[in-house]
């Protein structure tokens, strides 16, 4: 689903392949959640093969998690890992 809102697309689109960095070519303002809203906290910049994949196969996966996620006794919402970023890093020894 592609943003309306051009001034955002351009602003979003500017930044580099959120996924693998890429700055060359061009890149798209992709809709995190196509249901909402077209604000800049749902949308992500990715080149066209990042977008291909992010759509056909990372969001459908997505969604498979999270239905079984919010299945599991007592689960309210997001898994608590997804706040932070899941690299380790290593205290200087």
């Amino acid at each position: 689903m592609a943003f309306q809102n051009r001034t955002l697309t351009k602003k979003v689109g500017k930044g580099e392949c959120a996924w693998c960095g890429w700055r060359a070519g061009r890149r798209f303002a992709c809709h995190i959640i196509d249901e909402g809203p077209e604000r800049e906290w749902n949308a992500i910049s990715l080149c066209p093969n990042c977008s291909t994949v992010f759509d056909e196969k990372v969001r459908p996966m997505l969604w498979r998690a999270l239905t079984e996620w919010q299945r599991l006794p007592g689960v309210k919402g997001l898994p608590d890992s997804w706040r932070k970023d899941n690299k380790l890093t290593r205290s200087a020894e």
